[in-house]
């Protein structure tokens, strides 16, 4: 499962409605798996 790029396509295509980005913002994303494999994304729109 790619967790970030999943949430990431989630928020911007509307399926979160609490949730949203905008121009100028800077997101992170963090993901720590069972097997301690660790996943981050730091991006500004």
């Amino acid at each position: 499962m790619a967790t970030i790029p999943s949430l990431l396509t989630m928020i911007l295509q509307g399926e979160l409605p609490h949730h949203n980005i905008k121009s100028g913002d800077v997101v992170l994303f963090a993901s720590v798996g069972a097997g301690m494999n660790i996943n981050a994304l730091v991006y500004r729109f």
